[in-house]
Order: C-alpha cells, then sequence, then structure tokens
C-alpha cells in the first residue's frame, strides 16, 4: 500500500494535479485508473481546478516534469494491478510433504 501511494503521491507531487487526466491522456488514465477511488479523485480535481483555459495555462506542468508525474501514477496502477494479481494466486499445495508423511508409519 505504502508502494502505491508513494509512487502515486510523488506522481502528483512531481507533475501537479494535472498529471491525471482521463480527457487528454486516457491510456496513461487506463493504468492510473488501477490504484482506484485516488486516480478518479484526483482526476475530478484536475477538471475542477483547471477547467479555465487560462489557468490551465499557467498551472499546466511542461514538458519532462509532466511526463515523469505521469509515469509515476501510471506505474502505482500497474504496481497496483501486480500486488492484486498477487492476493488473487492461491499457491498449490505442496506433495512431497504430503507423500513422505504417508509414507512414514
Amino acid at each position: 500500500m505504502f508502494g502505491v501511494l508513494f509512487l502515486f503521491l510523488g506522481g502528483v507531487l512531481i507533475g501537479g494535479v494535472d498529471v491525471v487526466d482521463r480527457r487528454h491522456d486516457p491510456l496513461w488514465f487506463v493504468a492510473q485508473a488501477l490504484c482506484g477511488p485516488i486516480a478518479f479523485g484526483a482526476d475530478l480535481a484536475n477538471q475542477r481546478l483547471l477547467s479555465d483555459p487560462q489557468v490551465r495555462l499557467q498551472r499546466k506542468s511542461l514538458s519532462h516534469i509532466n511526463e515523469f508525474g505521469t509515469l509515476f501514477a501510471a506505474l502505482a496502477g500497474l504496481m497496483n494491478l501486480v500486488v492484486i494479481l498477487d492476493a488473487l494466486h492461491r499457491p498449490a499445495p505442496r506433495r512431497t510433504a504430503d507423500r513422505r508423511a504417508q509414507a512414514e508409519p
């Protein structure tokens, strides 16, 4: 949980709230949405705070700063997907231990 939150919040702190934007970067948002409600809240804040074009020009992060922030937030979502898949995976029962227990009288 801390790793996912650290990456996501680090991306938002690096690039600003506009790194999570489902309208302008829909493919990146698919990966970022895997973080859960925090991504949708950041997108809502982006749409509300930066809805005015003049404000958007003044507060939008540019170039590599925006790219790094977007990448960090997307990696957080993908890392969360890996954690979810790992939690759903059930290990197979150990067969060698069962055989040894059955073989010993």
